[in-house]
């Protein structure tokens, strides 16, 4: 099966964007601060391919069944908006975690990265991109797996001195931007190439989405400036 290097490289770039600051990447850098960085980087991996496998062979098997796979298409792009709204959410501290003793420590990184990563919003993520795109799961399996190492890498390497001088808030913001403007990208073209409705349906289908966003962005960052933690 031939990779698609549009698919492969969408998803690569979407996922690090979504990695970028999460609490899995905050996670990797504590335990590099305990255990060797070649044990992390191993515990990752395993972790990251076991997530994907997961993510793909679910989203590949629904995004299948033609008669749900343009639903399946229209849905993930409110998932992308809804993830980019979700970044504008200030995080609570992750504790560090350790797991386990040195000689265990490939396999305990792995677990504590899968339990961290397992049902999270970049696993979704790749689910989706499954689900879009079910005749290239290579490609998607590809992209996610190579975009999770690489942000968490950046994490083990030098994640300490990049959330020293970028704070996480910013990158966050960014994330958000560059979810939510993907989301009504891919809603748009599902609608309008794939649903094949009409240019006024399409327009007004976009405009109630984005002043959904709109007030679902308010709302969040109204409560956190009024409730700081």
């Amino acid at each position: 099966m031939d990779a698609n290097m549009g698919v492969l490289l969408t998803t690569f770039v979407m996922v690090l964007i979504m990695e970028m600051g999460d609490k899995t990447q905050l996670l990797v850098v504590a335990l590099a601060s305990k255990f060797r960085p070649v044990q992390v980087f191993v515990g990752i991996l395993l972790a990251t391919l076991g997530l994907n496998l997961l993510a793909v062979a679910l989203g590949t098997a629904i995004g299948g069944i033609k008669v749900i796979q343009d639903s399946v298409r229209a849905a993930a792009s409110l998932l992308f908006i809804f993830f980019g709204l979700l970044s504008l959410r200030k995080e609570e501290s992750d504790s560090e975690e350790s797991p386990g003793r040195p000689y265990k420590a490939v396999l305990g990184i792995a677990l504590a990265f899968f339990l961290a990563e397992c049902g999270d919003k970049t696993q979704l993520s790749t689910f989706s991109f499954a689900a879009m795109y079910p005749e290239q799961p290579l490609s998607v399996f590809a992209g996610a797996s190579l975009g999770l190492l690489a942000a968490d890498s950046l994490g083990l390497i030098a994640g300490t001195l990049v959330l020293r001088y970028v704070p996480k808030r910013t990158i966050s913001v960014i994330s958000a931007f560059l979810f939510i403007a993907f989301g009504f990208i891919s809603g748009w073209t599902t609608l309008r190439y794939h649903f094949v409705l009409d240019m006024k349906t399409c327009i007004l289908y976009t405009a109630v989405t984005a002043v959904v966003s709109l007030i679902a962005a308010a709302i969040l960052l109204l409560t956190q400036k009024n409730n700081p933690h």
